[in-house]
């Protein structure tokens, strides 16, 4: 099966080119697919240079920022037209290596029912134990519509981790299937993930993992993920050079949970109610405790 490389920049040239100076010429990779979402800097002019040095490297200029969910349905559409079977989907922020692609690949190749693979990551989002910063960030179960506000309830999620996440001896196999993986690096499967409409370009950055789970689900297709190696995720560094304020990056959490509990999970008005007044309280808890 051929595989390509997408990642999604937005004024982090920085991160992009970092990135793709250290995986750009894994063999596993048939093609890489840089894609620019409208950046504002001097993003274009260095990854596209960057890009031309290498006939692997392919740059596609993306000319309106709809957000993450947008700019990756561009990048793995492109990814189709080369006609690619897998794409790893890696934000700029992360570093892997090239034996753990290899196994995600594997797993898919082998493994039919898989849509979506991912390993686990090692975060500097640290809350909890060391486990749950490797295992509980990595994955997490399909939550109903109150188990997920407490997850995005900084404090309640720091409070009711044990009923958020997986049990420690959920982790002693080498491959789970789970409710959904973090988005910050998987690997899915092109033409599944067209056929499902990719990520819902209504949610501009959060949340996308567990409707695109959710989606293939609805098309009998499994997340899985590896439980036997990992990858570095430097948590939000890219998010936080275009979106410095963490109360600007709760508004927009809300705002694509929202859209995701009424069109998804179908809550009825009362819970709406009661999901805003949750989220009031959360910004107070950005603004006095500084947390997200």
């Amino acid at each position: 099966m051929k595989l390509a490389l997408v990642v999604l920049n937005y004024n982090d040239a920085d991160n992009t080119l970092k990135l793709l100076g250290s995986v750009a010429d894994y063999a596993v990779f048939d093609k890489v697919i840089v894609v620019d979402n409208a950046s504002n800097d001097d993003s274009k002019v260095r990854l596209k240079s960057f890009c031309e040095k290498n006939e692997k490297v392919y740059f596609v200029d993306n000319h309106e920022n709809k957000g993450y969910g947008a700019g990756n349905n561009v990048g793995i559409r492109v990814a189709k037209d080369l006609g690619m079977d897998l794409v790893l989907i890696a934000n700029p922020d992360t570093d892997f290596e090239e034996r753990v692609v290899k196994v995600l690949k594997s797993a898919m190749e082998k493994n039919e029912d898989i849509g979506i693979c991912a390993p686990l990551v090692e975060t500097n989002d640290v809350y909890g134990s060391r486990e749950n910063v490797l295992k509980g960030a990595s994955c997490w179960p399909m939550r109903d519509f109150l188990h997920s506000l407490a997850e995005n309830g900084p404090i309640c999620r720091r409070i009711f981790t044990k009923a958020l996440h997986y049990d420690r001896n959920f982790y002693n196999a080498k491959i789970r299937k789970v409710g959904a993986v973090l988005g910050a690096l998987l690997m899915v499967r092109v033409d599944a993930f067209i056929k499902v409409g990719g990520y819902d370009e209504k949610m501009f950055l959060y949340g996308e993992e567990d409707l695109l789970s959710k989606k293939m689900e609805g098309i009998g297709l499994k997340t899985a993920v590896i439980t036997g190696y990992k990858y570095k995720h430097i948590h939000s560094a890219s998010i936080k050079k275009s979106l410095k304020s963490l109360y600007s990056r709760q508004k927009i959490r809300e705002e694509s949970t929202m859209y995701f509990y009424k069109n998804y999970l179908k809550i009825n008005p009362l819970w709406q109610i009661f999901a805003k007044v949750f989220f009031a309280f959360v910004r107070l808890e950005v603004i006095i405790f500084g947390l997200l």
